[in-house]
């Protein structure tokens, strides 16, 4: 039995010539999507490691990036971030307007 509210990610999208759409996102559900992201990155992570680095410039460039910098540590740190942030409620995280296209990410 829940004994408090479950606090949302709410995300909310409006095109200038549609109307607005708003996507509520438990964060519980984001935490463990990035647990899972997390881990796949790693695995990821190993299997290329023990790929050799190809000779061609532009095919070992891109293989060199996944060696140097870590894919499931920059997921891990967002994950952190996210958690440090739901705790506080009300917060908007995120707020772009152009002309045409309102984006607005929030905790609530």
């Amino acid at each position: 039995m829940w004994n408090k509210s479950a606090k949302l990610l709410v995300v909310r999208v409006k095109v200038q010539s549609h109307r607005r759409f708003t996507f509520p996102v438990p964060i519980w559900v984001v935490n463990q999507f990035l647990e899972a992201l997390t881990d796949l990155a790693w695995v990821g992570e190993m299997a290329i490691r023990k790929i050799p680095v190809p000779r061609d410039e532009k095919a070992g460039k891109h293989l060199r990036w996944v060696k140097t910098i870590s894919p499931s540590g920059i997921i891990a740190a967002t994950h952190n971030i996210i958690k440090d942030l739901s705790d506080f409620k009300g917060l908007d995280i995120v707020h772009v307007e152009t002309e045409d296209v309102q984006v607005k990410v929030s905790i609530k």
